[in-house]
């Protein structure tokens, strides 16, 4: 009953927002039928939507019902065998140059995170639930619309301690470096990609849906494939402007290396020529972040988008 009831609230919105949006000399007729198709497509993909969600549910129930870990230590931060030299630097709460190493002056972090025999098991784990949900008849959902293969960790029992790393590393670290962004970082969202000959090998320039994003290279042998960056942007500046000549890098993939990036770094994995790579991404959010974002508006150009520099070049 609520739900129809929200349904109908959501309708009736809907509608008000695209009424006060048609023409002034639109006759009574004309804004009638209008309405009504543009209802009808609507409440399609409404119910698509739905069905969806409906979809999610039982897929994530029937995960949580009958899945069972192979190696269930992996689903445990405090037995992640996280390099001590970084663990230690986050204690101190001192950025350490020499652990946290910054790409030229691109704002591109890598640095030491897991051992390559540790990176081994995740992806061993990855290949069993794949299987399970062959096995079981069961759709795996894909990390995100860029990526054809590839599993969401969330999914599957990773979510808490992806959530611990996200508080013991990736905050902590973001409070170091990007000191633009607002914490708490109180969402994300986990997955693995996957790269091969006869799958996705390449992926398109993009930013992502994060305030900061984490990628751990997990293996396993592969060729090329490095990550191209080509400058941070605001939402207003993403597809406008090339990137300047100091802004581009090229990032080679090393097991267990992990990198840290502003979400809204735009980048792309260039194809790989030969093997298969696997990177665990960790898509971190800040919902204080995003909203002062949205309140800003999408006219307003924040100091820390690149656009800025080229601006500022132009004026010289």
């Amino acid at each position: 009953m609520s739900s129809n009831k929200d349904d109908d609230q959501e309708e009736q919105s809907f509608l008000k927002h695209v009424t006060s949006h048609l023409p002034l000399d639109w006759s009574d007729e004309q804004r009638d039928t209008y309405l009504q198709n543009i209802l009808i497509q609507w409440r399609k993909r409404r119910d698509h939507s739905h069905e969806e969600q409906r979809l999610m549910e039982k897929y994530l129930a029937t995960i949580k019902q009958y899945f069972r870990p192979q190696s269930p230590e992996l689903y445990d931060f405090q037995q992640w065998p996280i390099d001590q030299n970084l663990l230690n630097m986050i204690k101190c709460d001192s950025l350490d140059t020499d652990i946290v190493k910054q790409m030229q002056t691109t704002g591109v972090y890598t640095f030491s995170f897991l051992p390559v025999s540790f990176c081994q098991l995740l992806i061993n784990e990855i290949v069993y639930f794949e299987q399970w949900c062959i096995d079981n008849g069961l759709k795996l959902y894909r990390p995100n619309s860029m990526n054809k293969y590839g599993v969401i960790l969330d999914h599957f029992g990773f979510q808490k301690c992806l959530n611990d790393v996200v508080t013991n590393i990736v905050e902590p670290l973001t409070r170091l470096i990007y000191r633009h962004v607002t914490l708490p970082l109180d969402s994300h969202h986990g997955f693995v990609v996957e790269y091969a000959m006869d799958k996705d090998r390449k992926l398109d320039f993009h930013v992502d849906d994060s305030a900061v994003t984490l990628n751990l290279c997990l293996g396993t042998d592969f060729t090329d494939g490095q990550l191209y960056f080509g400058g941070v942007r605001c939402s207003s500046h993403t597809g406008t402007t090339a990137p300047r000549h100091d802004e581009e890098f090229y990032l080679e993939h090393q097991v267990g290396m992990a990198c840290l990036h502003l979400g809204n770094h735009r980048h792309k994995a260039l194809p790989i020529t030969n093997g298969r790579r696997l990177n665990l991404i960790l898509w971190c959010r800040s919902s204080k972040f995003d909203s002062e974002k949205e309140k800003n508006g999408e006219d307003t150009c924040p100091t820390w988008c690149g656009y800025h520099e080229i601006e500022n070049v132009h004026d010289i």
